[in-house]
């Protein structure tokens, strides 16, 4: 494995994501994916489940497959990534459902080298990504309230952690009242206000958003071998 190989793919991908400036089309039946995780040695237990914009769970997806390559801080979408595109090009190809915007548990461009595993699978996908993390992986400044809907920004800094420019590149946003706050950043073509709205949206009434919650619950079911009533198993 060649990381310093990997850092220039990564470097590479993230000068093809551009700012994005208007938002995503979405209307009530628009489909929103969220997407899980869980691992059991070198297996991933991949599930997603796919939302309409009025927060209607539609239906509910698991998967099993190879992971990536062997987890190492800062090059998490080599691992994520692959089970993650195999299972969402198998729900295109098998069930003919196309999601107008993925809810990744990851990061998007909040990411040292502006490449966390959301921009990776927009930019393998061209589907619109959000990145929604439940730590940081860059610095930030500020005491953050304790009201849902506080923000803190979180700007551009290199993979040495210090401040490159004053880009804003997410931020860190309280979903619940008082509750730890998870950070938000665009993945790919999702303008970084629309990903802090749509987090909000799906994010009643619990901390990590319910398309998340959903796949999470549903790919540590499927880890354990636990039954999966009403869920699909691809």
């Amino acid at each position: 494995m060649d990381l310093d190989q990997l850092r220039e793919e990564q470097r590479y991908l993230a000068s093809q994501i551009e700012s994005p400036t208007e938002s995503v089309w979405l209307v009530p039946h628009s489909i929103v994916f969220g997407v899980d995780i869980q691992y059991v040695e070198d297996t991933a237990f991949v599930a997603m489940a796919a939302y309409n914009m009025k927060g209607n769970l539609l239906e509910t997806f698991v998967f099993k497959t190879g992971a990536g390559m062997e987890y190492h801080p800062g090059y998490f979408c080599f691992r994520e990534g692959p089970p993650l595109l195999r299972m969402i090009r198998k729900i295109i190809a098998t069930q003919n459902l196309i999601p107008d915007v993925l809810l990744i548990d990851g990061h998007g461009v909040a990411h040292p080298r502006q490449l966390g595993v959301a921009s990776y699978i927009g930019l393998k996908t061209n589907i619109p990504t959000i990145g929604i993390a439940k730590r940081a992986l860059l610095p930030y400044e500020g005491e953050l309230d304790i009201a849902r809907g506080s923000q803190l920004p979180i700007y551009k800094h290199n993979s040495e952690r210090q401040k490159v420019s004053n880009e804003m590149v997410g931020v860190v946003l309280r979903t619940q009242d008082d509750v730890k706050p998870v950070f938000i950043s665009s993945g790919y073509e999702v303008p970084l206000h629309q990903a802090i709205n749509l987090t909000l949206q799906f994010s009643d009434p619990y901390r990590i958003c319910n398309p998340i919650r959903t796949a999470d619950h549903a790919a540590r079911a499927y880890a354990k071998g636990e039954n999966l009533p009403g869920v699909i198993i691809l």
